[in-house]
């Protein structure tokens, strides 16, 4: 079963920013991350240290990095932002 995803207003700016080659490469991941099946092939990752907050991942699409969470219902896109960046905002 699918899930729809929803982008904060933050991860929406931060993909508009971006390249429109690497905006795609993005949007086809996100499109694969829905699918539970395809989404062992993509490279994703528990993050972890997180203490007080719901489970947070990390989805690798070269170079960029996908914060998100799930929930029952969808998956929620916190951001995404250029491997450079630290997790310091975490």
């Amino acid at each position: 079963m699918s899930k729809p995803i929803f982008l904060s207003k933050i991860a929406k700016k931060q993909l508009d920013s971006l390249p429109d080659d690497t905006k795609n490469r993005i949007k086809n991941a996100l499109y694969t991350l829905i699918d539970a099946q395809k989404s062992r092939k993509i490279d994703t990752k528990k993050l972890k240290g997180i203490k007080g907050r719901e489970d947070l991942f990390r989805l690798r699409i070269g170079n960029y990095r996908i914060v998100y969470f799930e929930d029952v219902k969808s998956i929620k896109i916190i951001q995404i932002f250029h491997r450079g960046k630290e997790y310091k905002w975490l």
